[in-house]
């Protein structure tokens, strides 16, 4: 038997801008619209509150932050909350893109926060549900912003529908 093994990389491309003016301006008013809610968060115990904002493709702005709990195992992340609020109450309408970011009560947060591994997965089974790439900006307090294009850049191998079909 004459097994091969070889390697595989992986690759990502993704802007870096060093100012909010470089955002279009509907990813602009979705960073800001993210920033404005970080107040309503609730993070008693981290101190980390997590925003964020999603235009639906009929141009309505949702946003969604997190909620923590004393049982750790059930906060939730800004990113699924507004997802679900988005999959419940517009169904029909897909998410053209998403802002995420964060404020921390410790310091300032001058780099972008990146979803956690669970919001990329939600966030991929959003993009499959409606066959459509959801632009990611993700920005902290202050700093650069990054733009990816789809979540796909950020979770290359992941886990959808269609493995489900091939059992």
């Amino acid at each position: 038997m004459n097994a091969k093994k070889r390697k595989e990389r992986f690759e990502t491309t993704y802007e870096v801008l060093t100012d909010i003016d470089q955002l279009l301006p509907e990813d602009r008013e979705l960073l800001q619209r993210a920033g404005n809610a970080l107040g309503l968060a609730y993070a008693p115990y981290s101190g980390f509150s997590v925003s964020a904002a999603i235009r639906l493709a009929d141009g309505q702005i949702l946003t969604g932050t997190n909620q923590e709990n004393a049982a750790y195992g059930l906060c939730i992340c800004a990113e699924q909350n507004v997802l679900s609020t988005a999959g419940s109450s517009h169904k029909d309408h897909s998410v053209v893109a998403m802002a995420i970011t964060a404020r921390s009560s410790v310091k300032k947060i001058d780099h972008p926060i990146s979803p956690c591994g669970a919001c990329r997965q939600s966030i991929s089974e959003h993009e499959d549900r409606h066959d459509r790439p959801i632009r990611l900006i993700l920005r902290g307090e202050e700093g650069e912003i990054y733009l990816f294009q789809s979540i796909k850049d950020l979770l290359p191998l992941s886990f959808s529908g269609k493995d489900l079909k091939q059992l």
